[in-house]
């Protein structure tokens, strides 16, 4: 074990705790070196789409180490960028045009915020500068990123860094923070990207970003119908570019290429990071929708960005194999039918006491834990309850994530699941049973006043 001492050379992410050391991986498990065996429930944090130990991907990475690992873009270009971009655009929605690559999430997202502000600039709005996001939302740690992330606790130590970008309530129907009723709701949550663009002033508004299904606080939450086209219709009424992060959702993870392809709506930029490199590689892409790149061509302007490793071969080598690997699986299609099988299966544990909700699309599935059923009240953070569940899943050999913060920013405990695509339903009920015993174990605890 790698105790959190003096002894362990790694800053690791928690002080104090032990951490095991990975072996091997083979499909959806993890080895450590003592030999215990876990079912990567989470995909990690949603990267292994393809399961551990692909071979296909493996042999392209080696194949393109063999001829060369690096190059700089700002003088070459490689057959392995060429590929993975058109590949990328070929999944996209209608339009899109080109690629900018980075390597992780939070680049991708910090190079699409930086690409709506110099379109501005290019189209004659220098004023736009502001991106309005959402709450509960996450967009990356870089400081870009974070600002536009809507986390209080990954906020608050770096708040004076961060800019000051409005953030509005996402389509939280479980806890609707207009009090609306699904049934009966016209989704006038979206009509709050409205009101604070007025507010803040249209002239100063940039852009909008938004994530198709939440892989933060808020356990897989989708987006209603109907919420996408109207956020497009405010979009377009005031001249604010629609950015996608489907960074936990693409590609093929909710049953469709693209999260937002649900919806049947465009974007004008879309960014992916996680699972489109299969977890082989740290990845990240920009898509950018014809209309956008237009302006940098009529103005023949390029993009004042650039990263060391923006279109790394070995990067490309391995994005472009990973979505092979998805298409020659039919791994988006196999995503929507087993997810239903998953669904399905998870639905079955709203019967448990503390399971308020159960939400999601596809094989990105997420649980919402309640102290009291009938009212909606959260456990108080310092209960830890989505943890407990979590280290009670893994001492049992299933690997989900715990997330908090849902209801108000501190309180709400959510779980996350997305295994590999390569699960299968004799799967999906070993790790359903083990859930749902470690949900039982800490419920039984926390309702019998010993937690």
């Amino acid at each position: 074990m790698n105790r959190g001492s003096n002894a362990d050379p790694i800053f690791q992410r928690e002080l104090g705790r032990d951490y095991p050391t990975i072996d091997r991986g083979e499909g959806i498990h993890l080895y450590d070196t003592a030999g215990k065996r876990y079912i990567d429930g989470a995909g990690g944090v949603f990267v292994t789409n393809l399961g551990h130990g692909n071979q296909h991907v493996i042999e392209a990475l080696v194949a393109q180490a063999r001829r060369v690992s690096f190059a700089h873009t700002g003088t070459f270009t490689s057959q392995a960028a060429i590929d993975f971009a058109a590949k990328l655009l070929e999944l996209a929605p209608k339009g899109f045009a080109k690629v900018w690559m980075s390597t992780s999430g939070s680049a991708a997202n910090e190079t699409a915020i930086k690409l709506a502000r110099q379109y501005h600039l290019l189209t004659g709005n220098p004023e736009k500068t502001r991106v309005v996001a959402r709450w509960n939302s996450y967009h990356g740690s870089t400081l870009g990123a974070l600002s536009l992330t809507g986390q209080p606790r990954r906020r608050e130590p770096f708040e004076p860094y961060l800019l000051d970008f409005p953030h509005i309530h996402p389509p939280y129907c479980y806890r609707c923070p207009l009090g609306k009723i699904q049934a009966t709701c016209h989704v006038d949550c979206a009509d709050e990207l409205e009101k604070t663009i007025r507010l803040v002033g249209p002239q100063y508004v940039s852009a909008f970003i938004v994530e198709p299904v939440a892989g933060g606080p808020l356990g897989a939450l989708a987006s209603p119908d109907g919420y996408f086209r109207r956020i497009r219709e405010i979009c377009d009424r005031y001249n604010v570019l629609l950015i996608v992060d489907e960074v936990v959702s693409g590609i093929g993870r909710t049953g469709r290429n693209f999260g937002v392809d649900h919806s049947g709506v465009i974007p004008d930029l879309i960014t992916v990071a996680k699972g489109v490199g299969g977890g082989y590689v740290p990845i990240g892409a920009t898509l950018v929708h014809q209309r956008i790149y237009d302006a940098f061509e009529e103005a023949g302007s390029s993009f004042r960005h650039g990263e060391t490793f923006t279109g790394h071969a070995l990067v490309c080598a391995a994005g472009l194999a990973t979505l092979l690997e998805i298409e020659r699986n039919r791994f988006v299609e196999r995503a929507r039918t087993i997810g239903d099988y998953f669904g399905e299966a998870l639905d079955r544990l709203r019967n448990l006491p503390i399971v308020g909700d159960v939400r999601g699309r596809g094989l990105l599935r997420g649980i919402e834990l309640v102290r009291d059923k009938a009212t909606k009240a959260p456990f108080a953070r310092s209960r830890q309850v989505a943890e407990r569940v979590v280290a009670k899943a893994a001492a049992d050999g299933l690997l989900i994530l715990a997330n908090s913060g849902c209801v108000d920013g501190v309180d709400g405990d959510t779980l996350a699941l997305a295994p590999p695509f390569v699960v299968t339903e004799a799967d999906i009920d070993e790790i359903v049973d083990i859930l749902t015993s470690a949900i039982q174990s800490v419920a039984s605890s926390e309702l019998s006043g010993r937690g």
